[in-house]
């Protein structure tokens, strides 16, 4: 009966945080098809099932790296004294965040408890790792995409709270996020066009550049009211960052898999989402480029779950 228990132990002791980012995916898949089933009036049956899916997994997760935390301390510690994977951490709060978002028509009271946990638990997570910045040395290399994960968690807190009645609330938090993400955009940066080239397992990270601009060009929006205004900046800045980030793909397919993997998934969601409210607001583009967003972030996303899905079932989550 002993040897039922290796399998779970193994799966525990691998897990690595990073992995987070998957309810972040789901999540934004969701995003995408709720914008699919308004604008081509599906009917509302997608982006419900992917809202409980994310959520599962994050039920999943998050007792699951809690037992790792108790079992394999070194392991954990050894994650968030790492000057890369710490970034990752805050997906946990993003993922409250996203979950309260996407629970608010139907769940009011659950959705509300949610962000809040999850604004809250964003920000101390924020002033956290930004003083292991300032109290710990950072070699240039360290440097990457993923300490935009922060930032972002901040920008979507208005997503939520503006439907809530939270105004101050909403515009502290993106004021927050707009503060870092000049900061970080402009080292990260720095580091990619100075400093040696990424190392494979972080270059998925590149698509986290994404975030920032197709979040905030969806915060603005609720901030003024549906009134694009000055948020097309955001938005213009996301698709500039996007037909930057497209002559990377054929590099990004030839990379063995990692769990940050999962880094491409979400950057692109928002920016299929923001597209589509930028096309409903604006009428400038048409069905086809959104339809192939929506194709593309469906592809990736399912591409990237089949292959973690794998990784678990063969227990190789430890060897990426």
């Amino acid at each position: 009966m002993t040897q039922n228990h290796p399998a779970p132990t193994s799966f525990i002791a691998s897990l690595p945080l990073p992995l987070f980012a998957s309810v972040m995916g789901l999540s934004g898949l969701a995003l995408v098809w709720h914008a699919m089933e308004t604008r081509w009036e599906f009917a509302a049956l997608v982006s419900p099932a992917l809202t409980v899916t994310a959520g599962l997994i994050f039920v999943i997760l998050v007792p699951a790296y809690a037992l790792k935390a108790l079992r394999h301390r070194d392991q954990v510690m050894a994650e968030l004294r790492h000057p890369i994977r710490i970034n990752f951490l805050p997906a946990i709060s993003i993922n409250l965040i996203l979950l309260g978002i996407l629970s608010r028509p139907w769940l009011e009271g659950l959705s509300n408890l949610l962000w809040l946990s999850g604004a809250g638990l964003q920000l101390a997570l924020t002033v956290l790792i930004v003083s292991v910045w300032f109290n710990s040395e950072r070699p240039p290399n360290s440097l990457n995409p993923a300490w935009f994960i922060p930032a972002v968690g901040n920008v979507l807190v208005p997503m939520a709270a503006i439907p809530a009645g939270y105004e101050l609330t909403a515009w502290f938090f993106f004021s927050t996020g707009m503060f870092f993400w000049v900061i970080l955009g402009t080292v990260v940066f720095y580091r990619l066009i100075i400093g040696d080239a990424l190392e494979p397992p972080m270059r998925p990270t590149l698509a986290i550049l994404l975030a920032p601009p197709a979040v905030a060009f969806l915060a603005w929006l609720q901030l003024s009211g549906n009134d694009p205004g000055a948020g097309l900046m955001f938005y213009f800045i996301a698709l500039l960052t996007f037909l930057l980030l497209l002559p990377q793909i054929p590099g990004f397919l030839k990379l063995p898999f990692f769990p940050s993997w999962w880094a491409y998934t979400f950057p692109l969601a928002a920016f299929t989402a923001a597209s589509f409210r930028f096309a409903e607001l604006t009428g400038v583009l048409g069905d086809a480029p959104l339809l192939l967003l929506a194709i593309l972030v469906n592809l990736i996303i399912a591409t990237v779950a089949v292959r973690t899905l794998l990784a678990v079932f063969r227990g190789e989550l430890a060897a990426h």
